[in-house]
Formats: C-alpha cells, sequence, structure tokens
C-alpha cells in the first residue's frame, strides 16, 4: 500500500515541488545516511522554513504577501523559470506546470496524480524524481537503452 504521508499539501512548495518525492526528503523519511555532496536530508521546504531559492529571490514570498506562485501573476519569475527550465532537463519534471495544475484542479486533485505519476510499480510507495528508485522497497527503474544513429 502506497505511504500517503508523502501527498500532503504541506509538503509541496511554494515553487509547485512536491517534497515528497524529492531524493533529500526521502532520504530523510527513510533514515538513509546523507553522503556528502550527494543528499542532503530534508524535512520539506514549507516544514523546514528555510529560505530556499525561489522564496530568496521573491519579495512577495519573503513578505508573505503570497503564500504559493499559484497566487502570483508574475508565474513564472527568473528565478522559478531558472529552476524549472533545470528540473525538466534533469528530471522530467516541472514546477511550472505542478503550478498550473494546482490553480487550475486545486491540491487534493494535484496530490491524486502526484500519486498515481510516482508510484513505485513494486509495492506501490514512492518513486523518486531525481533517481527514479524506490526507497522503500529498493526498485530501481530501468534505462531504456539509447539507440544509436549508423
Amino acid at each position: 500500500m502506497m505511504s500517503t504521508n508523502k501527498f500532503t499539501p504541506e509538503l509541496i512548495a511554494p515553487c509547485g515541488m512536491n517534497c515528497g518525492i524529492c531524493r533529500a526528503y526521502l532520504s530523510y523519511t527513510h533514515g538513509l545516511p546523507t553522503k556528502r555532496g550527494k543528499v542532503s536530508h530534508c524535512a520539506g521546504c514549507l516544514p523546514r522554513a528555510k529560505n530556499c531559492y525561489v522564496l530568496r529571490g521573491c519579495p512577495k514570498l519573503r513578505k508573505h504577501e503570497i503564500s504559493s506562485c499559484t497566487q502570483c501573476d508574475m508565474v513564472p519569475c527568473k528565478n522559478l523559470a531558472h529552476l524549472d527550465k533545470r528540473n525538466r532537463e534533469r528530471y522530467n519534471m516541472s514546477m511550472v506546470e505542478n503550478l498550473r495544475e494546482l490553480k487550475i484542479k486545486g491540491m487534493e486533485i494535484f496530490l491524486k496524480n502526484q500519486q498515481e505519476k510516482y508510484r513505485c510499480p513494486a509495492c506501490g510507495d514512492v518513486v523518486c524524481v531525481h533517481d527514479e528508485n524506490c526507497y522503500s522497497c529498493g526498485y530501481r527503474k530501468e534505462t531504456k537503452p539509447i539507440k544509436c544513429s549508423e
């Protein structure tokens, strides 16, 4: 059965990141040791109340005028666009798309869709967005072979 504690509104960062699918959060919740330079432990962006990359560059978030980028008419800002581009390229995940889905469909449907998208096919828990591994059962998504053009 899937662990639903990784799919709660409290784990959705202002930028649209679902901390419940993040390597640092999954390592933290599974009690895995940190690897210097590789994985840092994190209890989630909102629970730990740290200044994230997007928050540092956003006066509206810093001054608590808004609590989420879904409430801003400037989406994506420069910082969010940069972060989103990196995440789309490296992990095939868009925080801007997450924000759009949150705004249009609401939190409940967004979280339900996240559960489906990141469900481990072996045990039903969570597959990490960063390394495509399940930290509960050890499932590893197989990489597709690269086709060489001749």
